[in-house]
């Protein structure tokens, strides 16, 4: 490998592909709903029930209304979860089952 030399990079602005704004976004969204073990946690119990109420959120995880939805919005955002209210109760599901799975053969090092 050649030492980098400030004054004549290797590459320049355009040399190599970014990848588009909406993607980026989207991928940076989800690390970050990932980023948090509370939303892991959230994660793991949806893959466990088909839904789950946010009462019974709280109920399971010790946590205040206020704290499960703040976590649950960002899970929302990030397309890992929906949304389905039933007059002033909201339902969450997993949007795709085994999310878990797949990160942990992401965080294999063997």
């Amino acid at each position: 490998m050649n030492q980098c030399d400030p004054q004549k990079p290797r590459f320049r602005a355009g040399e190599l592909p970014l990848l588009p704004r909406d993607q980026s976004d989207r991928l940076a969204a989800f690390a970050k709903a990932l980023s948090d073990p509370i939303r892991v946690n959230m994660l793991h119990l949806l893959e466990q029930s088909a839904d789950l109420c946010t009462c019974e959120f709280e109920a399971i995880l010790g946590l205040t209304q206020s704290k499960v939805s703040y976590h649950l919005k960002v899970l929302l955002d990030a397309g890992l979860v929906t949304r389905e209210t039933h007059g002033t109760w909201s339902h969450y599901s997993l949007v795709r089952k085994g999310i878990l799975a797949h990160l942990n053969t992401l965080c294999t090092f063997d």
